[in-house]
């Protein structure tokens, strides 16, 4: 047993930092999932002696309910490791029905950093020339045990010598893809640290993003959406969990090492039916030249793949040849993902800078044009210009990519929703859809037109599309309540939003929606209910706590009441859509009527819920509500 005062062990030619959680064969990584590597620091903390499996189980999963076979998958997954670097599986014993010994000598190392070791361009070697020579996943690539085949880089191409310039690449290990296997969908993991801190997240967001984008262009395999991994980021849960969760076939799990302004990613591509890793690779490189990183991981990643994307076609086109324009932008999409106001704000700074150093980047023009339209449909900023400019800016970049899914993406959706021109918001949202028919925000947007339109069930099949995509969206999934809410199927709905708070307990917007299911089912005490907890976790306690006693005193309707004036008092907390339909909860027709015009005056971006919410039904014979329909061009 060692005792526990240094963070170095060594055994072999292994060896093991258990504060960084990293494991070293001579001086490169060894790309373990953290499950693993934790395993293994129970078990050589305790070496020579029996762990039993609760102790295990206890001590790496301690949160967790996690089964025995679970385990035993993790200690095979070791042993295969150990295996494949020429070691004894041995290392790691079974003992019968009590638990599992690490029989190999562990010594201890003083503390200290390890140092990425340093690649001149005189010794980078690369396996294959260039792209027509990657192996297919009928071509196995080759294992550390196999015949390795390596190319200097003075017989390379100019085209490759630019590139091998920044970065230095080492297979690990790649066994065949068997054909009952062949992966059909991927995610994209959040990229981990090796360094355990958070200091270099933007970096990491940066670099996942990347691989996203430049793994979306394979022919046949699905990538889920960035949105989709984020959720993820700074996670501790099984990769291979996470990938169960994103209900893909296989996952890229990847780490990064920086030292100054050189990075190490170390990565591996992982099945997730039974653990196998398909590819892994190590990959030396700049922080400054994502560009480059991201087309030299996706190239050895699609080559794996039973695809189309790793025989005869040519390689995706970049977004960009300017490297300080591409690193703009990826800043640009990192605040762009986090949704809050500041974060906005930098956003368009950063899309602003790289429409400058590369006035041709289409989809620097269209992060920017939908941030923008993100800050007028979110309420931050609802002025006209806002609107106006982000239109410029999509007409630009579409002049540079007439069939940019993203540009049509934002483009159909301010149609919808500020231009309230459905036809051409329905045309656009429909070839952005035939563009990329896998895109999860293409499937999103037009399911929002379509329920917009009363084309419930035509909606619904849009938003279980999205799902199937982005299997844990939180607007995918508030979309498809909504859609059944609007069609008033309030049972399926209600079980619908549920699901939505078990992905994100902490969302207001199914507590809202499912208060108003409530109130049309006349459930008004529960209506009141969800009402308060919305506004709790909107973090407005005390008007929450005036509705909670208002109700208890004097009935739902007097809630409401007290609802309607506050918010007409701070006009900067609601929007005149809500103010009309909590209007109908009091048969105020005149008010509900007054507050729709108003929404229509000041085009808020909510104004084109005005045929679909159910709240509104009872207007159907109102003059003044079926001329505000037929001035929408709505039915």
């Amino acid at each position: 047993m060692v005792n526990g005062d240094s963070q170095l062990r060594e055994f072999g030619r292994f060896r093991l930092d258990t504060k960084k959680r990293v494991l070293w064969f001579d001086d490169q990584p060894v790309s373990l999932p953290l499950k693993e590597i934790e395993l293994l620091c129970v078990l050589t903390d305790h070496s020579g002696q029996v762990v039993t499996k609760d102790e295990l189980l206890e001590k790496v999963w301690a949160d967790s309910f996690v089964e025995d076979s679970n385990l035993t998958r993790h200690i095979y997954l070791l042993r295969k490791t150990f295996k494949e670097y020429g070691e004894d599986e041995g290392l790691i014993q079974t003992v019968p029905r009590r638990g599992y010994r690490f029989t190999g000598k562990v010594r201890e190392r003083g503390n200290g950093d390890i140092v990425i070791e340093r690649h001149t361009v005189s010794r980078t070697m690369i396996e294959l020339a260039d792209q027509s020579q990657l192996p297919t996943a009928k071509q196995a690539l080759p294992g550390r045990a196999g015949l390795k085949r390596y190319i200097p880089l003075g017989v390379l191409g100019i085209g490759a010598f630019l590139l091998l310039g920044y970065f230095g690449m080492t297979y690990l290990s790649g066994p065949t893809v068997p054909a009952a296997l062949e992966v059909r969908s991927i995610a994209v993991l959040p990229v981990k640290s090796f360094s355990g801190t958070a200091n270099d997240e933007e970096l990491r967001m940066r670099i996942t993003d990347a691989l996203i984008t430049r793994l979306g262009n394979l022919t046949d395999i699905t990538v889920r959406p960035t949105s989709a991994v984020m959720p993820f980021a700074g996670s501790d849960e099984d990769s291979i969990a996470i990938g169960r969760k994103l209900r893909v076939d296989a996952i890229v799990d990847s780490r990064i090492q920086q030292e100054g302004e050189r990075l190490r990613v170390t990565l591996q591509l992982v099945r997730v039916a039974d653990g196998e890793h398909m590819w892994s690779g190590q990959i030396d490189g700049m922080v400054g030249r994502i560009l480059e990183l991201q087309d030299v991981i996706a190239a050895q990643v699609s080559s794996t793949f039973d695809s189309t994307a790793g025989n005869n076609e040519p390689p995706a086109q970049r977004l960009t040849e300017n490297a300080d324009a591409y690193e703009a932008y990826l800043k640009g999409r990192y605040f762009w993902t986090k949704r809050d106001e500041g974060s906005l704000r930098k956003a368009i700074e950063y899309f602003k800078q790289a429409t400058t150093f590369d006035p041709r980047f289409s989809e620097a023009f269209t992060g920017l044009a939908d941030t923008q339209h993100l800050i007028f449909n979110y309420n931050i900023d609802v002025r006209p210009e806002v609107v106006s400019e982000a239109k410029d800016n999509l007409r630009k970049a579409l002049e540079l990519k007439p069939d940019s899914p993203d540009a049509l993406i934002t483009l159909g959706t301010i149609e919808m929703g500020y231009d309230w021109k459905w036809a051409d918001a329905e045309r656009t949202l429909q070839h952005a859809v035939s563009v990329a028919p896998n895109s999860a925000t293409a499937r999103i947007r037009h399911g929002a037109l379509l329920l917009r339109l009363r084309r419930f069930d035509d909606a619904i099949n849009e938003f279980e599309r999205h799902i199937q995509l982005d299997p844990l969206s939180i607007n995918g999934n508030s979309n498809l309540g909504m859609a059944l809410f609007c069609k008033k199927d309030f049972a399926a709905a209600e079980r619908q939003f549920l699901k939505v708070l078990e992905l994100d307990d902490k969302n207001s917007a199914p507590y809202w929606f499912l208060s108003r299911s409530y109130w049309l089912q006349g459930q008004k005490g529960q209506a009141i209910e969800k009402i308060v907890q919305a506004l709790e976790l909107d973090q407005n306690e005390a008007l929450s706590a005036k509705i909670r006693d208002g109700a208890a005193a004097s009935g739902p309707e007097a809630a409401i009441e007290l609802l309607l004036h506050e918010w007409r008092e701070n006009p900067s907390r609601t929007n005149p859509h809500n103010l009309a339909y909590l209007s109908t909860y009091l048969n105020d027709t005149d008010k509900a009527v007054y507050w729709l015009q108003r929404s229509i005056d000041e085009r808020h971006p909510w104004t084109s819920w005005i045929a679909a919410a159910p709240e509104f039904d009872d207007l159907r014979n109102d003059a003044r509500y079926l001329r505000m329909l037929r001035d929408l061009q709505l039915p």
